[in-house]
């Protein structure tokens, strides 16, 4: 009786409804092998598991009708880590996937043709989205095959360099429902193209013709759209003040517009242009015409503009005193790299407008404490704050940044005079996510242990050459920031792998840059490895002490790693061979790693089945055999050959 009883024990899951156990695994999305590890408790959860999941990113080609066969209710398919992806994939995805599937990404893969795509379309009738970006080769055979898909709304065909305006025409007239299409770089499509889309695609919000050879001809068409929203005409040479000049239509329904890259059009063109969109929020001009008061004053009907991006323009002191006059629902600038920014038209800026939320200044070299006095007091609710050298602010300023921006969830302050006292300030900045201190000299443990302490949500540090910096101040950071996903700690040359043990309790560290440390060895690395399971970039480029020891628990344990730099380590045949067994890695950096010979390179690689880009010493090229590179270049690996000679890490 009792063993009866013991046989018929009750599976408290199988008291739940599939419902709740969707909801349940809908949970489980911070390490991708959880959901695995669920789906191997029992036939019941594995089935479970397999109706559940709707989004599918495989590794590799040749297994994707297997999991395609597994995961019948797949909607969205994203191939961006399968380059090899060919005709005869693309047919046994239209048949498996025919009557599920909604999105498809074919951005990073090369090898199939028209017919592959035709098949798609014909079969997948529900295709909403699919992305074909690099498809170099396509010519408008596939674009029409695109036409096919008469449900699709969102279409990505960057650098389709082949495509013309015949191909674009059979699009524009198959797929009436698209709501978003991207034709940048498509050299081919011209004014006719571009003027069927805007005729047959009625429902269009959003529109990029970047890099388009495109004249005013295209123009009133487009802003005929009842419906456009974004709309990007970078680079489009051919778009000058006569044609925004002729420009007689209003787009009501415009928000964003990005011009960046449009030399030819002055103040003339772009009050023009404002006078047809009066309703844009968000507008980018950068690497244009100089900012002047007359560029500015072109703003003036512009009264709902959230945001301006001028990076990389010259910006004159009046056209900024402008800016500040008449954009008054500023939220967002962004200065990057502009020329001619002084304290003067940023402090007028700043006290206009106190509501701005995003502010960005890499760069800006003339600006001073003058400058951060007036952002700080004025615009207290910063939330990000990107100020990359601007080396003639003093040290004394960043206190001000604490005391005053305390909402700030980004700061970037590489290459600044911050020392520990502005640390300290910075640290009362609870919300602080995103972190960036790269080649601040003049910071040490004791100003890195207010910022531990203090900013929890921190999930980016970026310490890059903060030569301060020791094993004390990496473990405050450890110890009061568990949620840290990247941390860049590259040639502090005094950190040894305590600071690598303390850093493995951040169990969603991904991105791991520890470059030129050459005190840490394979012990740390490997405590890397088994606690942060979730690690995807890896670089220990001149960390001599790192070799085998520490290649065998990385390839044990870190299954999520794609990039993995190992130049100048002491890492041998056996160890890079060790490495095959990740089956996410994709591309290494290999130069004048002295204990690998070409025989344990040729092996190495030919087991790394999903690799897909190698860097190697130049020298390798007539060591390796061809007929192995041929084979690897077929799987869809390149190869990048360097001559780089060999370099001695300068400690000091």
């Amino acid at each position: 009786m009792k063993k009866q009883r013991c046989s018929e024990k009750i599976n408290l899951f199988d008291l739940l409804s599939e419902e709740i156990v969707f909801i349940i695994l809908d949970c489980l999305n911070t390490n991708p092998f959880d959901k695995k590890s669920f789906s191997l408790v029992c036939k019941s959860f594995y089935i479970t598991e397999s109706k559940h999941r709707k989004k599918l990113k495989p590794l590799r080609q040749e297994h994707l009708p297997a999991v395609l066969i597994r995961y019948s209710n797949t909607t969205h398919l994203d191939l961006s880590l399968c380059p090899r992806i060919n005709d005869h994939s693309l047919f046994a995805i239209s048949k498996i996937t025919s009557f599920t599937l909604q999105s498809i990404d074919l951005s990073r893969s090369w090898g199939f043709s028209s017919s592959g795509l035709l098949s798609l379309t014909l079969s997948c009738k529900n295709l909403k989205e699919i992305d074909i970006s690099n498809a170099v080769s396509l010519k408008d055979a596939g674009a029409a095959a695109l036409a096919e898909a008469k449900n699709l709304e969102k279409l990505w065909m960057g650098r389709c360099k082949m495509v013309t305006d015949m191909g674009v025409g059979c699009i524009a007239v198959g797929c009436k429902n698209l709501k978003l299409i991207s034709l940048k770089w498509c050299l081919g499509v011209g004014d006719l193209g571009v003027g069927l889309i805007a005729v047959k695609c009625k429902e269009i919000r959003s529109l990029d013709l970047s890099y388009l050879p495109i004249t005013n001809k295209c123009l009133p068409s487009i802003l005929k759209l009842q419906h456009l929203e974004d709309l990007i005409l970078e680079g489009c040479f051919g778009i000058d003040d006569c044609s925004l000049a002729a420009l007689k239509h209003r787009c009501k329904s415009l928000k964003v517009l990005d011009m960046s890259s449009c030399q030819n059009i002055s103040h003339l063109g772009l009050s023009s242009l404002t006078s047809s969109i009066g309703g844009l929020q968000q507008l980018t001009l950068a690497h244009g015409s100089p900012v002047t008061l007359s560029i500015a004053n072109g703003l003036k009907k512009l009264s709902m503009l959230q945001s301006i991006k001028l990076d990389g323009s010259v910006v004159t002191r009046a056209g900024l005193k402008a800016i500040g006059d008449w954009c008054v629902s500023l939220k967002e600038l962004s200065l990057s790299k502009c020329d001619g920014v002084t304290d003067e038209g940023l402090s007028y800026v700043a006290t206009k407008h106190r509501d701005l939320r995003k502010l960005d200044i890499t760069c800006c070299r003339k600006i001073s404490d003058v400058s951060i006095t007036h952002v700080t007091s004025s615009c207290t609710g910063l939330t990000s704050l990107r100020m990359e050298s601007c080396t003639l602010v003093p040290r004394e300023a960043f206190v001000l940044i604490g005391q005053r921006c305390r909402f700030l969830e980004e700061l970037d302050l590489t290459d600044n005079e911050i020392d520990d006292e502005g640390l300290k300030s910075i640290s009362r900045c609870s919300k602080l996510s995103v972190l960036k201190l790269g080649i601040c000299l003049n910071i040490t443990d004791g100003g890195l242990a207010h910022v531990g302490m203090c900013c929890s949500k921190l999930k980016e540090l970026d310490l890059y050459r903060c030569v301060g910096i020791m094993d004390s101040g990496i473990l405050t950071i450890a110890c009061g920031c568990p949620d840290l996903e990247m941390i860049n700690i590259a040639y502090l040359k005094d950190i040894t792998d305590s600071s690598l043990l303390s850093l493995s309790k951040c169990s969603r560290l991904n991105t791991f840059e520890s470059r030129g440390c050459p005190l840490i060895t394979s012990l740390g690395l490997a405590a890397i490895a088994v606690g942060c399971k979730q690690l995807i970039k890896l670089d220990i480029k001149w960390c001599h002490n790192i070799n085998d020891v520490g290649m065998l628990p990385l390839a044990h344990f870190s299954q999520n790693l794609r990039q993995i730099n190992l130049s100048y380590t002491s890492v041998t045949d056996v160890g890079l061979l060790s490495l095959a067994s990740i089956s996410c890695l994709q591309n290494m950096t290999i130069l004048h790693v002295k204990g690998l010979s070409p025989n344990g390179l040729a092996a190495a690689l030919l087991a790394c089945g999903g690799i897909t880009k190698v860097k190697l010493q130049a020298a390798f090229k007539q060591l390796l055999p061809q007929p192995l590179i041929d084979h690897l270049q077929a799987r869809g690996c390149v190869f990048q050959w360097r001559n780089k000679v060999f370099q001695v890490l300068h400690e000091n």
